[in-house]
């Protein structure tokens, strides 16, 4: 396997976490200071259903669960990749009198119809008299939005945070799309047999985000052919207004990384003389197996999209981290999300207005990983810009300990 086919079996593992566990009232090892949940000898077994470990064995009480849900491949990853968060968390005094930390593991390969049916059992029998609130990463936020659509589990629910969910999928998970643009975008024939054989190698073993995370075609990006290859998930039918309460239990996180379309466009002259720049910085560290280069590539594959109308070298999703485009990411209306121009608006007020969650957030310059780790872009200050509030800058984990204490 090439250099960077391990690149993006690494990368794309990590961009769209799951987490892990054993069973719904799994306790937690003695070495609960160190917030280890999990011996690593059993991290190597996937696990046959949704398992749920507290991260401390203080009594819950009168305090409410926070489940906190992975992303792919998250299940065997020490503490499911929370680690940061989680420590974080549990050490603000506040938080500890209002919440329990529980962490969540589950098979990231599965189909999403049994993810579906996995959380909606594992919610209904954990969940105490006084409800559970989630926060999920990635892939867990559109299989949460499936399973709260079952009326008995959505009221076991008080509220969950999504961090870069996909509730539309992604041009990423549609293999033809992103093949075709590789072979367009890429001049030299060995960058397009490497991108292409490593994209290859990687959807071989992870066919399920194919099948069931492609995107929904809801701007009509996507050709006939590609649409015919991957038409949209098909999912339970509910009422417009069960719909809207199951959107309104969600707080939605989405973030989009600076590229050489956003803020601005550099156009192809300044993108040529920076191109020695940008190997160093992307290029080496990516085939280095590092995984922020590699969101940065993958951002701007997504941004490269080949459009079914308009301009053959249009760009019609440079607002994305990495991973999903913020149209996926917010929870916006039908109506909305067929707009074209949603990925590059420069009123990013009308997301206020025109998304069905209960509250929206969507920040500046990040990546698929800033949700859950402190590593920001070069340069870039810790404090993230929220650009749908006039709220003060703050850091990632800051804003998310906000909305828990809302």
């Amino acid at each position: 396997m090439s250099s960077l086919s391990r690149l993006l079996v690494l990368i794309l593992s990590i961009a769209v976490f799951v987490s892990s566990g054993q069973s719904c009232f799994a306790q937690v090892s003695d070495n609960s200071q160190s917030y280890e949940v999990l011996p690593k000898e059993r991290i190597k077994a996937l696990p046959k259903k949704v398992e749920i470990y507290q991260l401390d064995d203080s009594s819950l009480g009168d305090r409410q669960p926070l489940l906190l849900v992975h992303g792919l491949l998250g299940e065997y990853h020490p503490n499911f990749r929370w680690k940061e968060l989680a420590e974080y968390l549990a050490q603000n005094q506040e938080f500890q009198k209002r919440y329990k930390i529980y962490l969540t593991r589950f098979n990231t390969k599965l189909s999403l119809k049994e993810l579906t049916n996995q959380f909606r059992i594992a919610i209904r029998q954990f969940a105490p008299s006084q409800g559970v609130t989630i926060l999920s990463i990635s892939m867990s936020g559109a299989v949460l939005h499936s399973a709260l659509k079952d009326p008995s589990v959505l009221k076991c629910v008080s509220r969950v945070i999504t961090l870069g969910a996909f509730f539309r999928g992604s041009p990423l998970f549609c293999a033809d799309w992103m093949k075709q643009t590789m072979l367009k975008r890429y001049l030299s024939p060995l960058s397009k047999l490497d991108h292409y054989l490593g994209y290859q190698i990687y959807f071989a073993r992870h066919k399920n985000l194919l099948r069931d995370y492609a995107w929904d075609n809801s701007d009509g990006q996507m050709t006939k052919k590609q649409l015919r290859k991957h038409p949209p998930k098909q999912t339970d039918q509910i009422s417009k207004e069960d719909q809207l309460a199951v959107d309104h239990k969600f707080y939605v996180y989405a973030g989009y990384l600076h590229n050489q379309y956003v803020p601005r466009d550099h156009g192809a002259i300044r993108t040529l003389v920076t191109a020695p720049y940008s190997f160093f910085k992307t290029t080496l560290p990516m085939h280095l197996d590092r995984e922020h280069p590699a969101l940065r590539f993958l951002n701007e594959l997504i941004a490269k999209s080949l459009p079914s109308k308009g301009p053959s070298d249009d760009i019609i999703y440079p607002l994305n981290d990495g991973i999903s485009p913020i149209a996926s990411s917010l929870l916006l209306t039908d109506e909305f999300a067929a707009r074209p121009d949603i990925n590059k608006m420069n009123d990013l007020e009308l997301i206020k207005t025109n998304t069905n969650a209960a509250k929206a957030r969507l920040f500046d310059n990040i990546d698929h990983l800033t949700f859950i780790e402190r590593q920001r872009p070069s340069g870039s200050s810790q404090k993230i810009i929220d650009k749908l509030s006039n709220e003060e800058p703050r850091p990632m984990f800051e804003w998310i300990l906000k909305d828990l204490m809302e």
